[in-house]
């Protein structure tokens, strides 16, 4: 309603009746614009035909109209309202027999598709009050990933949650992953990498967790078991304590100190008779990457082979100063 079809309907609440050209003229506008006004009344069913003329209108009061343009959208809500009511009746009396637990009898449920799993770590996150621990293995993380944590985690420390997250060291060497940890760290987040292998989790307050589900790269499994949650929280302590403080500045000293962790954990594993590709992966780092490793380290302690390269180590006991 503007200040025309207001003006329009005073005028015609004020006679018994009124013709349509009388409308017009009080709009003193051109005739579209004036129609169009007298249009709106009309929707409105503020404005009715007379019975005995055609071109003749009748003012109706308000309350009326109301009654004839509110009452199928008063009818609607109604309707929408008991769906709604009878919807919420359904999901309580669900809630009370669902048990997340019941899925593996011990507080863990699977989650085989990748979009469940990450609505679920976006829940967790909402939820989340006090601390976020994350372990991300694998080196280098691919920047849609990164851009997806960042997001979530901006939210998490905006609330005064803290967070702290655990890396592989070749990570430090991919400059997406340095970039996405030099904002996170301005804004209060810790973080810090190891050189061995360890599982990807996310705990939330102590509460809940995700570890990767089992054969499945996708997946995920939601831990809820207050036993599991406590082992799991102990070992990230664990790894954590060993960490070294993620450089986001380059720092000569500290990247030898990484280049011979990753070199030493290289000749363990290689000792311990692990395959090349269980090697890499623990290592964080491609399979190309690791034979280039390899070569420079049994270049570097003179082994003729890989069975000479064990010789040598025990004989020269590289190892104790990583045991």
């Amino acid at each position: 309603m503007d200040d025309v079809a207001h003006r329009i309907y005073a005028y015609a609440a004020r006679q018994s009746s009124v013709e349509e050209d009388d409308l017009r003229k009080q709009s003193g506008l051109p005739t579209t614009e004036a129609d169009q006004a007298i249009q709106r009344l009309k929707d409105l069913h503020l404005l009715i035909p007379c019975n005995e003329a055609r071109n003749r209108y009748v003012a109706r009061p308000p309350a009326i109209a109301s009654t004839t343009v509110l009452l199928p959208a008063i009818r609607e809500l109604q309707q929408r309202q008991r769906e709604l009511d009878e919807a919420s009746a359904l999901l309580a009396e669900l809630t009370s027999l669902y048990r997340p637990e019941a899925a593996t009898g011990e507080g863990l449920q699977n989650i085989t598709d990748l979009t469940a799993v990450r609505q679920v770590i976006t829940d967790l996150s909402t939820q989340c009050r006090s601390e976020v621990l994350t372990s991300q293995p694998g080196g280098a993380r691919p920047e849609t990933a990164l851009k997806e944590a960042s997001e979530r985690t901006i939210g998490l420390l905006n609330r005064g949650v803290r967070m702290r997250t655990i890396y592989h060291h070749t990570a430090q060497f991919s400059q997406p992953t340095v970039r996405h940890v030099d904002m996170l760290t301005r804004l209060g987040a810790e973080v810090r990498t190891v050189s061995d292998a360890f599982s990807r989790l996310l705990v939330f307050d102590g509460e809940a967790a995700i570890i990767d589900l089992r054969g499945q790269r996708t997946g995920g499994v939601l831990v809820r078991d207050p036993s599991v949650i406590d082992s799991l929280v102990a070992s990230f302590e664990r790894a954590w304590a060993q960490a070294m403080p993620f450089p986001v500045t380059y720092n000569r000293e500290h990247t030898v100190t990484v280049s011979d962790d990753l070199k030493l954990v290289l000749l363990r594993l290689l000792v311990e008779g692990h395959e090349d590709k269980i090697i890499a992966k623990r290592l964080g780092v491609s399979l190309r990457t690791y034979q280039r490793h390899l070569a420079e380290v049994m270049k570097r302690i003179g082994a003729r082979n890989r069975l000479h390269a064990g010789y040598l180590v025990h004989k020269l006991r590289l190892l104790d100063r990583d045991s």
